[in-house]
């Protein structure tokens, strides 16, 4: 995934400007200038992000148990205990708890979301509807609407053709995130937002019947949340698309990178594509595997497959890390991309080019191994493989995320040679 660089940029600078305009609107900052104060962080935010971090990190530690459902259940709890109590409950001091997490977690969010959008606009997808139609998306577990405003941080940067006018549904169970989410989705996007507050259970049907059609879903650390099998989550998923997803809309999911959360979502992926139910609504996994092959990342128990993006964090945000210890350079996270079509995978992103046996996406890092040469591994229609390759030049050498097509190999999967192949651009153009 490569990210443009208007979107890089846009929270260096921009962004702290809208969200301590909102912020002191709401009066969560008693000045205009309090996030350009180290006295104030340390004494009224990083106190709450530091208790948030060790939540978090409570959680990575579960992702080692060897017992997967009491992993699963563990973490559920403490992601509950996270959104009831330590930012969202009336008691100690809410308000700075929600002030970390506007500050410290909802812009990363927001920013994943958004380089989900940046991919699919640098492989030529347009938004299917007539312009003139006004915009239709809802997200479920919204919190601070980080999906959702996500969604319009990549279209003003990576451009799909999304209408001018339209609306959000937000669907959050915390009455006091869904407020804030919903006040500020309307400030950063210029859209309505609609908010309902309601508990989804996973498990049943997700929308009542009555519920209206939509353009586009979005979740964005939503699944993670339950412990429904992978089974009972395709099946609702399905059900939910055939009955409120329109023809052509579109479906995107970002959950966490760690091993237990990206290998559940895999593991949702093969189970959504192994039903029939799936194919019958005409729904196809467009991003990142772009198509419907085996998984490669879940032949082996201890793999994984997670995406990594670089960005300017914001001022205020530096400064946190600083104070904190963390390092927000770099997010990382797992992320599906589902559309209700009949058209072809080259019908709808049209800068994939040749068969699809010949197109890989880079799933690690790469590793250089000389000025030009490589080495990295890649997924495809034959599965993960390590392969290596001879680049033009070293600022055209491939790195995680990015495609390669019109590839020929050579080898093993184990040690495969890459004889010949081209990478997509940011731009969309074809490189040699």
């Amino acid at each position: 995934m490569r990210v443009p660089v208007p979107l890089i940029n846009a929270f260096k600078d921009e962004f702290e400007v809208s969200l301590t305009d909102f912020l002191y609107q709401n009066k969560l900052i008693p000045e205009m200038d309090s996030l350009k104060s180290r006295r104030y962080l340390t004494r009224s935010v990083v106190p709450h992000v530091e208790t948030l971090s060790m939540l978090f990190n409570r959680i990575i530690e579960d992702d080692t148990s060897p017992d997967r459902a009491s992993s699963t259940r563990a973490k559920a709890a403490q992601l509950k205990a996270i959104d009831e109590e330590a930012y969202w409950s009336e008691g100690g001091n809410p308000q700075n708890r929600r002030l970390a997490y506007l500050l410290s977690f909802m812009p990363g969010n927001l920013f994943r979301v958004a380089s989900v959008w940046a991919e699919l606009h640098r492989l030529g997808f347009k938004w299917p509807f007539p312009v003139e139609q006004d915009f239709r998306g809802l997200e479920w577990g919204a919190g601070t609407a980080s999906g959702a405003c996500g969604i319009f941080a990549g279209e003003k940067y990576a451009p799909l053709g999304l209408p001018g006018n339209g609306s959000f549904a937000l669907i959050e169970q915390s009455k006091a995130a869904l407020a804030i989410g919903a006040k500020w989705f309307e400030h950063y996007t210029g859209y309505s937002a609609r908010p309902f507050h309601r508990r989804v259970d996973l498990t049943k049907d997700w929308l009542p019947k009555n519920a209206p059609k939509f353009h586009l879903f979005v979740m964005s650390y939503f699944l993670n949340e339950s412990d429904a099998n992978a089974d009972t989550l395709a099946q609702n998923l399905i059900q939910s698309c055939e009955r409120h997803l329109e023809e052509e809309g579109l479906v995107i999911i970002v959950e966490p990178a760690l091993k237990l959360q990206s290998r559940k979502l895999l593991e949702f992926r093969q189970t959504l594509l192994s039903n029939p139910r799936f194919h019958d609504n005409s729904l196809k996994v467009l991003l990142p595997c772009l198509g419907h092959q085996a998984c490669g990342a879940l032949v082996k128990e201890d793999d994984w497959c997670h995406e990594e993006v670089s960005w300017w964090r914001p001022n205020y945000m530096r400064e946190l890390d600083t104070l904190t210890g963390l390092d927000r350079k770099s997010l990382a996270f797992s992320y599906l991309v589902i559309q209700k079509t009949k058209r072809s995978m080259e019908e709808i992103l049209p800068l994939l080019a040749g068969p699809s046996s010949e197109r890989y996406r880079l799933v690690s890092p790469s590793r250089a191994l000389s000025k030009k040469t490589s080495e990295f591994f890649i997924c495809g229609q034959d599965g993960k493989r390590r392969a290596r390759f001879l680049s033009p030049s070293k600022a055209e050498m491939p790195d995680r995320g990015d495609i390669l097509q019109n590839v020929s190999l050579h080898g093993e999967p184990a040690s495969s040679q890459i004889e010949k192949g081209d990478m997509i651009s940011v731009e969309g153009d074809h490189e040699k």
